[in-house]
């Protein structure tokens, strides 16, 4: 297969071995939005994959793409299957730059329930469950054996350790196949896990992370290196940010009133403005 990346150039990436092997593949186009896949894979990969019923944990900017990418390959659009994901995250606005589904207007609201809801506009036949709760045996109530039982593969999109061996040891125990993923600045890994027949996720170790992800900070800072980035995170924001944009209010009321909103949802834009009101209301105020 190949596809066009740049103008001009190609990408071959070579995946032949993924090919069914059987003879006798029906690869006759229906007229629909799935013949690629057909064409290469045979309707028969087609109507097994749109029976399937997946459990993607996190909707960031992993969790994001694959929520695509089930969408486009029509994963859990047949009657018998289902796409479910959670996430007990809300969307900040420092999650536009990477997670792709999410606009201004969608701030402060669920992230799985927005996902869902923006990746139905890809295809309107693709309808996943959004869950907001976290994967831990706190909500073993919502997710339970019946719900794991259920699932034909599991997939990881979580940032943190912690989650990911839980979910790899619900996998392990219910014999699901799961595939998981994790990004961390430009790094990135996959590992697919079988049960009995690939090693598993909590049979290896990760390396130590160097960076707290900032939904964690904002929401859910529940160990001590958290809290203390927790508080260098406001110790900026009251000593360092607000001052500066003071300064600038001051300095060109206009201009500053005009970039903020352009570039600012409406929630962000009376935060700022209301610390830059306090700190005028203040007796004194040096520079």
């Amino acid at each position: 297969m190949k596809a066009n990346v740049i103008s001009g150039q190609w990408l071959h990436y070579d995946i032949i071995n993924s090919l069914p092997y059987k003879k006798g593949i029906n690869r006759k186009r229906t007229n629909s939005r799935y013949d690629d896949i057909i064409s290469i894979y045979g309707k028969e990969v087609l109507d097994n994959l749109k029976k399937q019923k997946v459990f993607i944990v996190g909707a960031g900017a992993l969790g994001c793409e694959l929520l695509k990418c089930f969408a486009l390959l029509g994963i859990g659009t047949d009657p018998k299957g289902k796409v479910a994901i959670t996430d007990n995250d809300h969307i900040e606005l420092s999650n536009l730059n990477r997670q792709f589904l999410f606009r201004n207007t969608h701030i402060k609201k669920p992230k799985s329930k927005i996902a869902s809801k923006e990746v139905e506009k890809i295809n309107p036949s693709f309808k996943p469950q959004a869950f907001e709760h976290l994967v831990s045996p706190d909500t073993e109530n919502i997710f339970d054996e019946k719900f794991w039982a259920s699932q034909n593969f599991i997939v990881n999109a979580v940032d943190n350790r912690k989650a990911r061996l839980y979910i790899d040891s619900k996998c392990v125990w219910h014999k699901k196949a799961l595939f998981d993923s994790g990004t961390l600045g430009t790094k990135a890994n996959t590992q697919l896990v079988i049960p009995h027949l690939t090693e598993c996720y909590a049979d290896g170790k990760d390396p130590e992370e160097e960076s707290i992800p900032m939904c964690t900070l904002r929401n859910f800072p529940n160990q001590i290196e958290h809290c203390i980035e927790w508080g260098r995170n406001r110790f900026n924001d009251f000593f360092v940010e607000g001052p500066a944009n003071l300064k600038s209010f001051l300095k060109n009321r206009e201009q500053y009133l005009s970039k903020l909103q352009k570039e600012n949802p409406e929630s962000v834009v009376v935060k700022e403005l209301r610390t830059i009101k306090q700190m005028m209301d203040l007796e004194q105020f040096e520079d």
